[in-house]
């Protein structure tokens, strides 16, 4: 997982509860967390603006819009007022078990 963030401690601490925000959001077809399932791509955060790159765990992934939507909200609550968040898919990133959690991996066998 490419997760960037500047060195400051307010950054840090904003990329530590935006990750945690995100362990809190389900693969609706899945019903894993987005960290454990490993679909966080990317977590940049840069002054007053967050940006959230997801990779779908297929090239046709029918809840993308959902999965988007549903970060979004949790990036929202944990930022500062005037915080932009941006999440997007990243269609162009091939999704492998690889990224998933390892206790994961082996609860599904992979």
């Amino acid at each position: 997982m490419d997760t960037q963030t500047d060195t400051n401690a307010p950054d840090t601490d904003l990329h530590t509860a935006v990750m945690a925000a995100l362990a809190t959001v389900d693969d609706p077809e899945m019903g894993e967390n987005l960290v454990d399932l490993g679909v966080v791509g990317e977590v940049r955060i840069d002054g007053t603006s967050v940006a959230v790159t997801l990779i779908p765990t297929s090239a046709t992934c029918p809840m993308a819009d959902v999965m988007v939507d549903d970060a979004l909200t949790a990036v929202q609550r944990v930022c500062p007022p005037g915080t932009a968040v941006d999440v997007q898919m990243d269609w162009d990133t091939e999704w492998s078990p690889e990224r998933l959690a390892p206790a994961l991996r082996a609860r599904f066998g992979w």
